[in-house]
């Protein structure tokens, strides 16, 4: 298919995939780290100019002008972020997006969290940019798509951005394992079976740079896994999941052999077990 990140895998569907979608969905998982620096360095200059002390502005006052200016930043991402989901475009080099989206969804609630009644007072200011109206908008629309009621209190509010940031971190953990479909290649021939010697090779002069990969591979694994737990873990319109059944297969396959290499028993017979599993339904050349 056009335009989609591709990993030599059979076509299961004829029909060309289809850019639109309206899908709703949610990941229980927490699987990025949203953390958020909200803090602002600010000089006082005001030292020097004989000011008082008490005629100094504290850190306090400046929380709500940093706090719009924050969400006016972030507001045109994560717009940018659920027209990705709405196109069902989760190629690898989405990621970004999506991840700068997540984080500004963050941050509407966490400002939600840390004082409702001031997210009222900066709604007036927001209505001003149309960007921060949009991103409103949406999240109320998915809260009332999902509840049938309106997001009109504190809690429902709230409740609403949960949910938008559930429907793009899910956006990112398909564009996560659109890109690690990509990274996985260079442990495959072109006949489509592991590169054993290369993995020897990582094994034997015990780089620690492929040691955090396959690390980094049991994480996009796991992600996957719980994609998979979800009503909607499609990745390409038309293909009904299969990439996701495709790169567990292969991954799975290779962490098997690296940690049978590497003598750790356990997670080798885990890995192998589910490259069997998943191998029995899922034809992968």
């Amino acid at each position: 298919m056009p335009d989609f990140d591709d990993f030599e895998i059979d076509s299961f569907s004829d029909d060309p995939a289809d850019q639109d979608s309206d899908d709703y969905f949610n990941l229980d998982d927490t699987v990025i780290d949203q953390s958020y620096n909200q803090s602002g360095v600010m000089e006082d200059k005001s030292l020097n100019n004989g000011v008082s002390s008490s005629a100094r502005r504290s850190s306090a006052d400046f929380s709500p002008d940093m706090d719009m200016l924050l969400l006016t930043a972030q507001s045109p991402m994560i717009i940018e972020g659920m027209r990705l989901v709405l196109k069902h475009d989760f190629k690898s080099t989405n990621i970004s997006h999506f991840s700068e989206a997540v984080r500004g969804v963050d941050l509407y609630i966490k400002i939600i969290q840390r004082n409702p009644a001031n997210f009222q007072k900066l709604t007036a200011a927001l209505n001003k940019d149309t960007d921060c109206i949009e991103v409103q908008q949406i999240a109320y629309n998915l809260f009332k798509n999902a509840y049938g009621e309106p997001a009109d209190s504190d809690s429902r509010r709230l409740k609403a951005f949960e949910l938008l940031k559930d429907t793009l971190q899910n956006g990112y953990c398909k564009s996560l394992i659109s890109l690690s479909l990509i990274q996985i290649k260079q442990y495959f021939l072109m006949t489509g079976d592991p590169d054993f010697s290369k993995i020897d090779f990582i094994v034997s002069s015990r780089s620690d740079g492929g040691v955090s990969e396959f690390a980094r591979l049991e994480k996009h694994v796991a992600i996957a896994r719980n994609l998979l737990k979800t009503k909607n873990f499609e990745i390409n319109k038309g293909m009904k999941g299969r990439e996701i059944n495709v790169f567990i297969v292969k991954a799975s396959r290779i962490l098997a052999y690296f940690y049978t290499k590497t003598g750790y028993q356990e997670k080798s017979v885990f890995y192998t077990k589910m490259h069997d599993n998943f191998k029995k339904y899922f034809v992968v050349k």
